[in-house]
């Protein structure tokens, strides 16, 4: 009987070794975002695609590997309530997408959009079943999508020394030029980045990997500070004090000395070595301090807003429809999506579609405060950790496109299956 025993566990840990390397590999790519430069309208729609068919794959070879999908009578059996509001939530997000009143069901980019949504749908539902299934090494995973942060990091540190003609820095890496191969996020790599900081706290807990995690996260919050983005400094900052209150009792004094010296030293060789820039931040902070107004302060925010606001006046109930922002009349060229992930969804899917989502994102959080956070003893550091991507995308969403783009939206995705599953000591134990 432990022989048997001992082989279908064998088994089940190859399964489980081989979707978890799978997934690292789609992440990995995801992470990259290779496409076409030229046109930033172009590079979204490729990359959303692109996005789309990599976590169908992961669907269908799990189905094939593990010969089984997600129970919807166990979901049902156990999570009636919410698997109750997520239909209504589908329902509602289906019922948006076809009488939206500005372009007809067979729209291209609203198709793209609707089925984008359909797609992290199903694809955290795949996640969900495989991390409460199988006992899953969260290393490989995170360790994908901070190599491919790296990867595109030091791919952009050289296109600023190579082609100084581009002016990388100065434009924040908002450049259309066909020098480039790697296209990640360009102007909007600081949502990567952002994710990656927080992915890898995860490693801190490790005895094995603290001082090079402390190294990493050091290295990546610099170059966020290159990068000047207001909004994912203010998300991962926030992210960040939260864990160190929580957590305190984890790391002894010397581990917060140890921090602070080694990321002063990083600051120092990269200004002396003039491997960072502080100017397009220095800038940012400037234009926050003298703002002459809130209007100036948030970038042309409000503007966007109020457009939201004014269209959900005809639309308020289920909303405009995916995508609908981009068909507004009185809608700047430039922008293409709300810059706040609330109004975001407000404008596609209304109150009730908001309103469901915010229900299921309730009892996210509800569920894992009982099993994560008040069981810190019982809880590996990888659940945590899912918890802080969440509330530093959020944040960060609150002023720019998290829930828009395609790369959030796999990471939050990812974030949130592995937030609302046990970990495997708490596996073990039941």
């Amino acid at each position: 009987m432990i022989k048997k025993y001992s082989f279908l566990q064998i088994k089940e840990d190859r399964k489980s070794l081989f979707l978890t390397a799978f997934l690292s590999i789609i992440l990995f790519w995801i992470g990259l975002g290779i496409g076409d430069n030229m046109s930033d309208f172009r590079f979204w729609i490729d990359n959303t695609w692109m996005t789309v068919k990599l976590e169908w794959l992961f669907v269908i070879v799990y189905i094939i590997i593990t010969a089984k999908l997600p129970s919807l009578y166990i979901l049902w059996g156990k999570y009636r309530f919410v698997t109750l509001i997520a239909a209504l939530w589908l329902i509602t997000v289906t019922l948006s997408y076809f009488i939206s009143p500005y372009y007809s069901w067979q729209n291209p980019l609203a198709f793209m959009r609707y089925a984008e949504t359909i797609s992290h749908f199903i694809f955290f539902l795949f996640l969900w079943d495989f991390f409460n299934r199988y006992r899953v090494d969260y290393r490989i995973i995170f360790s994908s999508i901070i190599l491919s942060t790296l990867v595109v990091m030091s791919y952009f540190i050289y296109i600023h020394f190579t082609f100084p003609d581009l002016k990388a820095d100065l434009h924040v890496f908002s450049i259309r030029s066909d020098k480039l191969v790697l296209n990640t996020h360009i102007h909007r790599i600081g949502y990567q980045v952002e994710t990656t900081i927080a992915f890898a706290i995860a490693f801190l807990f490790s005895k094995n990997h603290k001082y090079i995690s402390i190294i990493l996260i050091g290295a990546l919050f610099l170059f966020l500070l290159w990068l000047g983005g207001r909004a994912s400094i203010l998300g991962i900052v926030v992210s960040l004090l939260v864990m160190l209150f929580y957590f305190r009792q984890k790391f002894s004094l010397k581990i917060f000395i140890y921090s602070g010296v080694i990321i002063t030293l990083l600051g120092f060789m990269a200004l002396y070595f003039n491997f960072l820039d502080l100017s397009y931040f220095t800038h940012a902070l400037k234009k926050t301090f003298q703002a002459g107004s809130l209007e100036h302060l948030m970038s042309g925010r409000i503007q966007v807003w109020s457009l939201v606001i004014k269209e959900l006046h005809t639309d308020w109930l289920l909303g405009a429809g995916p995508q609908s922002y981009f068909f507004y009349p009185d809608r700047h060229p430039d922008v293409i999506h709300a810059h706040n992930w609330i109004l975001q969804m407000l404008g596609e899917w209304g109150l009730v579609g908001t309103g469901l989502f915010g229900i299921l994102f309730y009892h996210a959080i509800r569920y894992s405060m009982i099993h994560h956070l008040r069981q810190v003893a019982y809880t590996n550091p990888y659940n945590l950790v899912a918890g802080l991507v969440i509330l530093s995308l959020t944040i960060t969403g609150l002023f720019s496109g998290t829930y828009f783009f395609h790369q959030t939206s796999v990471y939050l995705a990812l974030a949130f299956s592995l937030w609302v599953s046990p970990s495997d000591i708490q596996k073990s134990n039941c």
